[in-house]
């Protein structure tokens, strides 16, 4: 019985087609010791940028291994050559997917490859949807909260709590305010970077 190759689904813009899963998965091949010290060098810069945001340090070597590797990696590869266990690289794709930052690819009818998606528009997008966002709707809930305990307190009290309620609740409809106009201006300025390796 003849057998068919097989199936490649879709792939991110501005990454190497996919036409040879197995020699992907199965690639060991070792890296020249300047692309090894230039791919740990990727991986340093997100997980610095990973913590500084508040996400985890794994999150941000996860998506540096695949941002710096010109082909897809399966999940044991990323797990060998940034020496996290599974767990830990699991996560940290799951939670780049809900980003938009990182893309699977099916491979032989299932999800077997991941590579990073490189345009900075997505990644600012992802970032804005998935953390500030929900982050500030949680904190507009907890003032809505203390502004009934301010009620309750001694007139004293009550006075300077109120005042600062007030002030931080301007700060907060501030952001929110801030926040999809920061949105498209960092959208806009990514526009002006070379996408994709473009001059």
């Amino acid at each position: 019985m003849r057998r068919m190759p097989p199936k490649i689904h879709h792939r991110a813009p501005g990454t190497p087609p996919i036409n040879n899963p197995k020699s992907i998965i199965q690639n060991q091949q070792r890296l020249s010791p300047e692309s090894e010290r230039f791919e740990q060098g990727l991986i340093s810069v997100f997980s610095e940028l990973a913590d500084l945001f508040g996400n985890p340090r794994s999150h941000g070597q996860v998506y540096g291994i695949l941002f710096s590797s010109p082909v897809p990696l399966t999940m044991e590869e990323i797990t060998s050559r940034i020496g996290i266990s599974m767990g830990s690289v699991s996560i940290g794709l799951r939670s780049l997917e809900e980003l938009g930052a990182v893309e699977r690819h099916h491979v032989n009818g299932k999800f077997g490859v991941y590579s990073a998606k490189l345009e900075l528009k997505t990644l600012i997008s992802g970032f804005v949807r998935q953390r500030l966002v929900p982050r500030l709707e949680k904190s507009n809930a907890t003032l809505k909260d203390l502004s009934p305990l301010v009620d309750q307190m001694p007139p004293g009290e009550a006075k300077e709590a109120g005042f600062r309620l007030q002030r931080v609740a301007q700060w907060h409809a501030r952001a929110a305010q801030f926040l999809p106009l920061a949105d498209k201006l960092l959208q806009s300025a990514s526009n002006l970077l070379p996408q994709n390796g473009g001059k």
